[in-house]
């Protein structure tokens, strides 16, 4: 069997950019690479830029029966926020589409294409498989860029977009839009280094810095012509609503399967329009499955309920939700109630108002940021973890955290946290402080229902069981 598998980034990138999805496709080349008479390889695109003229694959190595090639100077950069007034070139190039097909001609046939998402590539893509009608093109759901350029349907900053007017609200989407050259010249800069093993965090990029600057301050100077953000063909709402439209179109018409890793995200790719018999639910696995505990790690105190938030302060996170709510929480359950909070201060206004609650509570604990070694003293005799995300989080790795420690999470009904358990006590309306606050009460006057948590929970899936899982698939499908 011969894979291909497709990320904007290769797995095993030097400055380990692409978040979880990278972590994960490495789980999965580590795990298929030393499996007999199956043949992987790899290919990002949208990060490597060149001053050579066009776009062209290179073969970047191989090694441990992984080859790993590279798209230099895509029309489409990635991540998809670096492009995101580019949504004329998305819909009409033909350039990665081409050299794709005489990349898969020169190297296949492939049994599988494995895409992780489509940053970094045009949706034309997708059409090969006209072309390659026995390769089996399979997308996994790490995000929403098929429906959504700035990938995480959160409008504005400000709220999670749950209609975006036919591509109107889209115009006014970013409060920033990412300099589209400054980036092309930092990635032109970038890509050379590499070539000579030189990378940011590195130490002889550290002493040759005042020479990366003067080189960057010459890319500075010369002028790129780029596309333009809108053609007169594509308005801006015209262009993002056909960004979402032609995704859907394509994906019904040539992807054999979808993967989502929550029930949710499921949930939301099929009321897009993606057709329901397509899609299935995959949960990765996690590491912190292999030695997760399935009931309640802190003993359970009449007297009190101790709390955490850990993560961000931000508001797609829920952060402010969650102090509002704090604020206008009964006194006399508040009384009962610890809480610790876990989050680097970015904002000292609200920080002074969390700390002008500490009389309200039985106890306020505050950490300014923290790090992996920090987690025990954190967590320290926590009851419960809240994850009040206000978008779609597709399944936050907090969550698992806290579940994998022994402490049931009390989630907002966005995203796949909820989904970890299935007792409905431990799911509330997302932005609803009322709902949140009705909830927490009834577990402070009657803290034995904890245990409705672990009745219903979910078992969380191990790496190698996840694999298998997708394992089984290819085998069965290829």
């Amino acid at each position: 069997m011969k894979i291909l598998y497709y990320y904007w980034v290769q797995y095993d990138d030097k400055e380990r950019r692409g978040g979880g999805v990278r972590v994960y496709l490495e789980n999965l080349i580590q795990y298929f690479s030393n499996k007999e008479n199956i043949e992987i390889y790899t290919l990002n695109s949208g990060v490597d830029y060149s001053l050579r003229k066009g776009t062209y694959i290179e073969k970047i190595k191989e090694k441990d029966n992984v080859r790993q090639y590279r798209i230099v100077n895509s029309p489409m950069m990635a991540p998809s926020g670096c492009s995101f007034n580019q949504q004329n070139v998305f819909l009409e190039d033909i350039s990665l589409k081409e050299i794709l097909r005489e990349f898969l001609k020169e190297n296949g046939p492939f049994d599988i294409i494995h895409f992780q998402v489509l940053e970094g590539l045009t949706c034309k893509v997708l059409e090969l498989k006209e072309e390659f009608a026995e390769t089996k093109f399979i997308l996994s759901v790490h995000n929403y860029h098929y429906f959504c350029p700035q990938v995480n349907l959160w409008k504005n900053e400000q709220e999670n977009c749950e209609d975006f007017h036919n591509g109107n609200d889209c115009i006014t989407c970013l409060p920033y839009i990412p300099p589209y050259n400054s980036i092309l010249k930092y990635y032109i800069l970038h890509y050379y280094l590499g070539k000579m093993n030189i990378y940011p965090d590195s130490f002889l990029f550290s002493k040759i810095k005042s020479t990366a600057q003067m080189a960057y301050r010459i890319l500075k100077k010369l002028r790129f012509q780029k596309e333009t953000a809108f053609t007169e063909e594509y308005h801006e709402n015209t262009a993002f609503r056909l960004f979402r439209e032609n995704n859907i179109r394509l994906i019904n018409k040539y992807v054999d399967h979808i993967f989502t890793v929550s029930d949710r995200v499921k949930e939301i790719c099929i009321n897009m329009g993606i057709e329901g018999s397509k899609v299935s639910t995959s949960y990765i696995g996690t590491k912190f499955a292999e030695n997760q505990r399935i009931s309640l790690s802190s003993p359970i105190d009449n007297e009190s309920l101790r709390i955490v938030y850990m993560g961000y302060m931000r508001k797609d996170k829920g952060f402010y939700f969650f102090v509002d709510a704090l604020k206008k929480l009964n006194d006399d359950i508040a009384k009962s109630l610890e809480v610790v909070i876990a989050a680097a201060f970015r904002d000292d206004k609200i920080v002074e108002e969390i700390r002008g609650l500490r009389t309200k509570f039985k106890e306020m604990i505050l950490f300014d940021g923290y790090t992996h070694k920090d987690i025990p003293k954190i967590l320290a005799k926590v009851n419960l973890g809240i994850v009040p995300v206000l978008w779609e989080d597709n399944l936050p790795q907090v969550a698992i955290e806290l579940k994998s420690m022994g402490i049931p999470v009390l989630a907002s009904s966005r995203g796949g946290a909820s989904e970890l358990s299935k007792s409905d006590l431990f799911k509330f309306q997302a932005g609803n402080v009322d709902d949140f606050n009705k909830r927490i009460e009834m577990l402070v006057k009657n803290p034995e229902l904890l245990n409705e948590y672990w009745n219903e929970q979910l078992i969380l899936k191990k790496v190698d069981e996840h694999i298998e899982e997708l394992n089984n698939y290819y085998l069965n499908e290829a």
